[in-house]
């Protein structure tokens, strides 16, 4: 109980906290993540959406956008509470948690649909916390790439699992005249070994450029603020269950 408290505080404690403390964890938005059961729905913890940074094709990173940014960052944490922790009362019967990601975007990018799953197509997982990408599960340190960071090296986090993500998009794959809009949905999976995963709470977030032409073309990102939802969006499930590269809805409660 006690650490349940802890982690919902030290959360509550950060969505105050000044920007000039890089290394820490800026909450911007947190989202409940719950467990809909008959109606009720069960609290599970909660979805925590880091304050946005903006980099240039994953360097020279910063809170304030500079002139040639063309990409966000953010990182995101789920705190399992209570009736969540997987070793307490785990009301959803979960294995392990994990991150499921979709995007969507308004171009057309090589060898991509307009929505799919968020993971490298030579990924055995379709999770965000797996192979490839850039996670933590615990008490762990951010990735060892700082580049496209707006802190120096390795800080240490704790959350039950967290993504860290950098998407940028260049110019060259803009459509002259159009704005460039890409959105994501992050969402909490349980995972469970001996029967069907079940897609939790959710996130929609994202970054659009607008356009505006001559030598400027686009302008440096601007973030779409996060929404909560209290589970996935038709359009998360339907890239889910019409995915190429990896079979996951054969696994999920919906199937």
């Amino acid at each position: 109980m006690h650490k349940h408290l802890i982690n919902i505080s030290f959360i509550i404690s950060l969505l105050s906290a000044p920007p000039s403390f890089s290394e820490e964890l800026l909450v911007a938005k947190i989202c409940p993540v719950t467990l809909p059961d008959n109606q009720i729905h069960q609290h599970l913890g909660l979805l925590a959406f880091s304050k946005e940074w903006f980099h240039s094709s994953r360097n020279q990173a910063s809170y304030i956008a500079r002139d040639n940014a063309n990409g966000i960052g953010i990182e995101i944490h789920f705190f399992a509470g209570l009736n969540g922790q997987l070793q307490g009362r785990n009301r959803a019967q979960c294995d392990k948690y994990r991150i499921l990601q979709t995007r969507s975007s308004n171009i057309q990018l090589i060898n991509e649909r307009q929505n799919q799953l968020d993971a490298p197509a030579e990924n055995i997982e379709p999770f965000y916390d797996s192979a490839n990408l850039e996670y933590g599960h615990g008490t762990h340190f951010t990735p060892t790439d700082d580049q496209d960071k707006p802190w120096q090296g390795q800080v240490q986090r704790s959350s039950t699992v967290a993504i860290y993500d950098t998407p940028y998009i260049t110019d060259a794959y803009g459509l002259e005249g159009e704005d460039i809009r890409i959105e994501f949905e992050t969402c909490v999976v349980c995972e469970r070994d001996n029967q069907f995963d079940q897609i939790l709470s959710c996130g929609q977030w994202g970054y659009e450029r607008e356009y505006i032409g001559g030598h400027t073309g686009w302008t440096e990102p601007e973030f779409i603020p996060v929404s909560c939802l209290t589970t996935a969006s038709d359009n998360f499930k339907n890239t889910i269950n019409f995915n190429d590269s990896m079979s996951y809805h054969y696994w999920v409660n919906w199937r």
